[in-house]
């Protein structure tokens, strides 16, 4: 058995110590989070969105993260808030379950093919009109502010920000890259 999967199975097999380090383990694709950290409901410059009821305010089960990612968020919302505080607050999406792992179709929508070890989280553009509901087209999306938010992900840590292909926004080409089903939000994904 190669020494990554022996890794891997001790990690499981580990149980969740409050206060303790959160760790990713395995891909954003096949893995899991030990010690998450819940993404509070709202907070300084956001509020959650729920993609499958689509309405404010995400459920518990799907705001979890690294330590690391959910101070990463928080931070770059507040730090936009505090830039722009007459602007509404950011929508974030799907994090990753409590305990990481398959977060596919069968937990509503598309799905996701990631979100699986705590380092992905969904960051929905804002809108034009400034209300607090992810934009259904391309046309709604304040670009400005998007590609403002997409450079604090980027500056924040990010080893990918996926958005949409129809919005042309701009990054480092390594780190930045368009992908389809992403024109109502961005995936930024936080280096391992």
């Amino acid at each position: 058995m190669p020494f990554a999967v022996v890794l891997t199975l001790v990690a499981l097999a580990l149980p969740h110590h409050p206060g303790a380090p959160s760790r990713a383990v395995g891909e954003p694709w096949g893995g899991r989070l030990i010690n998450g950290v819940e993404l509070p409901a709202i907070g300084p410059g956001y509020e959650t969105w729920d993609p499958i009821y689509k309405r404010v305010g995400n459920r518990a089960w799907r705001r979890w993260g690294t330590d690391r990612l959910v101070a990463t968020v928080t931070r770059v919302a507040a730090d936009y808030s505090a830039r722009h505080p007459d602007a509404p607050p950011i929508l974030i999406g799907d994090l990753s379950r409590p305990d990481g792992g398959n977060f596919g179709k069968r937990y509503g929508g598309l799905g996701h093919a990631s979100h699986q070890n705590g380092l992905d989280v969904d960051v929905y553009y804002p809108r034009k009109d400034g209300r607090l509901r992810r934009p259904f087209k391309p046309s709604q999306v304040d670009r400005t502010a998007a590609q403002e938010l997409v450079d604090a992900f980027v500056a924040a840590g990010a080893e990918y920000v996926f958005v949409g292909p129809s919005l042309h926004l701009k990054g480092p080409r390594k780190i930045v890259t368009p992908l389809i089903h992403h024109d109502d939000h961005m995936h930024f994904r936080l280096r391992g």
